[in-house]
Formats: structure tokens, C-alpha cells, sequence
């Protein structure tokens, strides 16, 4: 997911109180020091540094109530708090994103219907038709029910996921649209490139921008791990001697992590699945569901620009720091072989109105806070179960 926030313009409507009731609003919390306007126009008031996150956090509600917004940073030994009006923003059009929804179901299903013969056993990867391992694998079973399993996986996957960052912005009173689906037809993987939310106002602080950044990659991971599990406790079981052929035509190969995210192996250790002697347990469309969904948890989690794990570093280590770590993401993709998204983020990164910026919240002094710190350190782990590569 990536968010991009709206353009404020200094230049707007008048205020809609007076610039005093503003000075007593700012007064009431910080020690006030100087008050003027700005060149830009702005009521702007510098106060005595401290503790603020509480203090600002109640400011910026009762400025709400008037249509006004504020943003605080830091100038040498002082804080400087700039007020300005909320931007005219028009209603979210939530037919565009039902259309969108829609859409998306169709592709991801014409995805499925391309790909019902492609499926993997725990070590190995059917890569071309035949009619023997599909007799073995569905007997009478519809493959069509097969190919809505794929999708519904698939679009689940992808909906939990933006599911996790609508929760989040409600949770924080944030203004965030609905997801957008992404709906892309063939030849593209998948028949989607996932959702995003748009954010119509920037987060508080730094400890809603984490939250808005790792509860969508958290909920897909959730989301992930379940259909692994069903995948690996549905699984078909076929003979060593049905299998062999099928691995001397190399309609089976074998595969394992790092050509396979290293969960899947973790959680084929974990979940029980007898498996006689002398069989093998096969894994069916799932599987390809549950590689989009590390695959959108890992690509998200990289610490980039305007993606999930840009949010999280950025909220983490700062505007430098986010700058830094985005060249690490890069080494990442490149290392990995993802080099075509690697690209189409730099596209998108340069055709945005902050090229290089993450999302900056409007408190950017107060530190993030110390469970989220430790939440930083699981959003790494599941970074690393999620990866691997493609060349």
C-alpha cells in the first residue's frame, strides 16, 4: 500500500475565528514566547520546548472543531506551531472503488483460469499439464471451484491486508478513503497489484504513521499464514511412483526456500499433516495465494518511499533516517531480482510530488513510543519470512 498525502497551500480561505481565540487555544497548553504571522499568511507562535505530544494532540482537536489544522516543529531551542485552514477536500466517490473491487474479482479470476495447472508440491512444481497428476490431484472435483478458491484466496489476501489500514486509520480518527482495488489482466501475476488507501490528512505523530504503515502488512501476514495453513492441511497426497514419472518429465520440481518464502517450510514443520511413508503431499492452487500474499508483505515492508515500510522507518528513524534506508530497500529488490518493480517504484516515486519524502506527521518531535519500537523489530521478522527470490 502506498499513501500519499494532499498538498496544503498556505495560500487559502479566511480564518474562521479569530487570530486572538487562536493565541488563547495555544496559550492554554505551551509557555507562549512570540506570535506573528508568517509570510505565507499563517498564525505562527513559538513556545517554549517540551514534552508536547499530549498537549498538541488536544490542540489539534479543538482547532478541528473550527476547520483549522496545526503543525509543530523545531527551531533551534524552540517550538514553532503553524496554524492553518483544513484543505477543501471532495467527498470520496465510493463507487469507483466498488467498480474497482469488481473488476479486480474478474482478473484475478482470468489469472486463475490461465494458471489452474499450475500447482507445486511440498518440494516440487508442476510447470505443464497433465492430465495424470490433475486426475490425482481434483479426481471429479470442478476445476472451476478450484479456480474461485485461487481468487478468493487471492482477493482475500489483498483485502485483509487494506483491511488492517482502514482499521488503523479508524482507530486514530485519521481521514483515509476506502481501498482501491488494482485490477491488472493477463500477463501480469496475480490479476492484481493489491489496493491502496489514500490518507486525506496527514497523521498526528509519529506513533499513528507506524500504525498506519504496519497494520495493513500485519493483517496480510495473519491472512497469509491461514491460507497456508488451509494449503497445507487440504493438500492432495499422491504415490512416490505416480510422482516419479511426472519428476523425470520435470512436470515436478523441486522447490524450497530461498525460491519459496521461508514460512511456508516453517509452517509445514509446525502445522501436523501425516503423510504415509512412500507418499507426497502435493500443494494446489493455494499455493500461488499464499506467495501473492508474502509477496505484498514482503515487496510492502520494504523500507521505501510511500510504501508500508516507508511509513515505518520513517516513523522509526526519521526524515534522514528514512532516506537512508530506503537505499537499503533498493539493494534488497535488486538482490532479490525484483528488478521491474524496482523501476515502476522509481517511476512512481518521480512522478509524485515528494520524490524522496515519506509521510511526515504533523508532530514530527515527539519520539515514537517504545512497544511500537518492539513492533519495529517483528515487521523485520516478517520481512525476512516473507522474502524470496526470482532469478
Amino acid at each position: 500500500m502506498t499513501t500519499e498525502p494532499p498538498t496544503f497551500s498556505p495560500a487559502g480561505p479566511s480564518f474562521p475565528i479569530d487570530l486572538g481565540s487562536i493565541r488563547n487555544m495555544i496559550q492554554y497548553r505551551f509557555t507562549l514566547l512570540d506570535a506573528y504571522i508568517d509570510v505565507n499568511g499563517l498564525p505562527t507562535f513559538v513556545v517554549a520546548k517540551e514534552p508536547v505530544k499530549e498537549k498538541f494532540r488536544e490542540l489539534l482537536h479543538d482547532l478541528a472543531n473550527h476547520n483549522l489544522m496545526a503543525k509543530i516543529t523545531s527551531v533551534s531551542d524552540k517550538l514553532v506551531v503553524s496554524v492553518f485552514p483544513k484543505p477543501n477536500l471532495r467527498r470520496p466517490r465510493k463507487r469507483t472503488n466498488l467498480i474497482l473491487f469488481l473488476a479486480t474479482i474478474g482478473t484475478v479470476l482470468v489469472f486463475g483460469y490461465t494458471s489452474m495447472f499450475s500447482v507445486s508440491v511440498y518440494g516440487f512444481t508442476l510447470s505443464k499439464v497433465d492430465p495424470r497428476l490433475t486426475e490425482a490431484l481434483f479426481g471429479n472435483s470442478s476445476l472451476l471451484s478450484q479456480v474461485v478458491l485461487l481468487a478468493a484466496g487471492i482477493v482475500g489476501i489483498a483485502g485483509v491486508h487494506e483491511l488492517g489500514h482502514v482499521i488503523a486509520a479508524r482507530h486514530h480518527k485519521m481521514d483515509a478513503t476506502l481501498p482501491y482495488f488494482i485490477p491488472v489482466p493477463p500477463p501480469f501475476p496475480f490479476g492484481t497489484f493489491g489496493a491502496v488507501i489514500n490518507l486525506r490528512a496527514p497523521p498526528i505523530n509519529r506513533d499513528q504513521l507506524f500504525d498506519l504503515g504496519f497494520s495493513g502488512p500485519l493483517a496480510g501476514f495473519l491472512a497469509t499464514i491461514g491460507v497456508v495453513i488451509i494449503m497445507i492441511l487440504t493438500a492432495p497426497i499422491i504415490t512416490e511412483q505416480q510422482a516419479a514419472p511426472l519428476i523425470a518429465a520435470k512436470v515436478l520440481q523441486a522447490t524450497s526456500w530461498p525460491y519459496e518464502p521461508y514460512l511456508f517450510d516453517l509452517l509445514n514443520q509446525i502445522v501436523v499433516r501425516t503423510v504415509p511413508n512412500g507418499d507426497v503431499l502435493v500443494y494446489t492452487q493455494l499455493e500461488i495465494a499464499a506467495e501473492f500474499g508474502a509477496l505484498i508483505t514482503f515487496l510492502n515492508l520494504l523500507p521505501v518511499w510511500q510504501l508500508d515500510g516507508g511509513h515505518i522507518s520513517r516513523a522509526v528513524f526519521g526524515d534522514k533516517g528514512h532516506k537512508a534506508t530506503a537505499l537499503v530497500g533498493f539493494a534488497i529488490l535488486v538482490l532479490a531480482g525484483y528488478w521491474g518493480f524496482a523501476i515502476l517504484l522509481v517511476i512512481f516515486m518521480f512522478l509524485s510530488r515528494r520524490p524522496l519524502e515519506g509521510l511526515e506527521p504533523l508532530d514530527d518531535i515527539s519520539p515514537l513510543s517504545n512497544v511500537r519500537k518492539a513492533l519495529f523489530g517483528l515487521s523485520l521478522l516478517m520481512l525476512v519470512l516473507c522474502l524470496f527470490v526470482i532469478f
